[in-house]
């Protein structure tokens, strides 16, 4: 029999702490959204209300087999007004899971979760939300079998180079015209004097990376000129990557890259790592140094490092950028995934999401047979 414990905001996160640690290291495949110090960052900066955030800890015989933080929050669906409980979500959480030990079945921890839902939360609920989830999850494979009002959704895809060869092994991959482009790239950066690739894991080297990194980012069009979306101008994300450093750089898993020439870096990486994968979670670049393709540049010089270092084996951008698509890059599937409960709301939300997804794709082919360019309409010519 599994029991569940309920814990809330910070202080809830900090008393679980060691249990999150244990499971964390228990868990079949290890990704940098299951770190304790990941969550600790964003609690502590980019939740404006952490104290809705609840811990959901499952155990058998007194010992974590699961570990799922969930957010209660009122959503507008189908233009209702729909009560949930989902995997807290912002734009710089970019992937997202549940922490769930190989020994017990996924079934049978959601099961337990539904029962804690209703025993020991406050308020009714429809549906249980869980975004950005990779296929490799032990939730998402649940999902993609249950039968029992579950509904999954392709969010995008998680794009992944190979590094465990040869570099030329990569290249062999791309195509002529990127192959020549990054040949020309190549050639314009070695005509520059004084090119150095850095690469920081410890302090406090991560700090003076991670200053170059907000300039070079608020810099182009990111920033206050531009979409002002740039980390510099948010205090907010600015704590949150800052927390990373503090909370996973001791174990060196945050690494800055860099390119530079003379005194100007004109390329920066922000990732963190774990057993095996090196995730980009952010890259910036200058944009009047364009002509050399700085970006690419860099991550040739990162991926050579992985290589010749054995440091990581894949490289992973955490996403699918269209410009990474040269780099002929493995993908895997990220979903949305949702549970719906057993009330008249929850059913309802649950028939009107099938019936979306199967009238998808004959509206898609309703909406590009209308797209098509007219035909040529014959006229009667006097």
């Amino acid at each position: 029999m599994l029991h569940v414990d309920v814990y809330r905001g910070l202080a809830g996160l900090a008393a679980v702490s060691e249990d999150w640690r244990q499971l964390q290291e228990n868990l079949r495949r290890k990704r940098f959204f299951h770190y304790y110090g990941w969550w600790k960052s964003y609690l502590a900066s980019l939740d404006a209300e952490p104290d809705t955030v609840s811990v959901f800890v499952v155990r058998r015989a007194g010992q974590p087999v699961a570990i799922i933080p969930l957010k209660r929050c009122v959503r507008r669906w189908f233009g209702l007004n729909v009560a949930q409980w989902m995997l807290p979500e912002h734009l710089h959480l970019p992937l997202n899971d549940v922490l769930c030990d190989s020994s017990v079945g996924v079934a049978e921890i959601v099961a337990s979760l539904k029962r804690a839902l209703r025993e020991k939360a406050t308020g009714s609920w429809n549906v249980l939300s869980f975004t950005g989830v990779l296929e490799e999850s032990p939730l998402a494979e649940f999902a993609m079998s249950a039968r029992n009002r579950v509904v999954t959704g392709l969010l995008k895809t998680c794009d992944t180079l190979d590094c465990r060869g040869a570099y030329e092994d990569i290249v062999a991959k791309f195509s002529r015209n990127f192959r020549s482009n990054m040949n020309k790239a190549r050639n314009k950066l070695a005509r520059e004097k004084d090119v150095e690739f850095r690469s920081v894991t410890d302090q406090p080297e991560l700090a003076g990376g991670f200053a170059e990194f907000l300039d070079i980012e608020a810099s182009g069009w990111k920033g206050i000129n531009g979409a002002g979306t740039a980390i510099k101008l948010h205090p907010e994300l600015t704590r949150f990557y800052e927390s990373l450093i503090g909370e996973l750089g001791p174990s060196g898993a945050v690494m800055i890259n860099s390119l530079r020439v003379g005194d100007n870096t004109i390329a920066s990486q922000f990732c963190v790592k774990d057993d095996d994968t090196l995730y980009v979670l952010k890259l910036a670049y200058d944009e009047d140094w364009s002509r050399v393709a700085p970006g690419n540049m860099l991550l040739e010089r990162v991926i050579e490092k992985g290589i010749r270092d054995r440091s990581f084996q894949y490289v992973n951008l955490v996403g699918d950028p269209p410009w990474f698509r040269d780099w002929r890059p493995e993908s895997q599937n990220v979903y949305n995934i949702w549970l719906f409960n057993g009330t008249p709301a929850g059913l309802a939300l649950f028939g009107a999401m099938k019936a979306r997804q199967w009238l998808k794709p004959y509206y898609r082919k309703y909406l590009k047979r209308n797209q098509d360019p007219a035909k040529p309409r014959v006229t009667d010519v006097e």
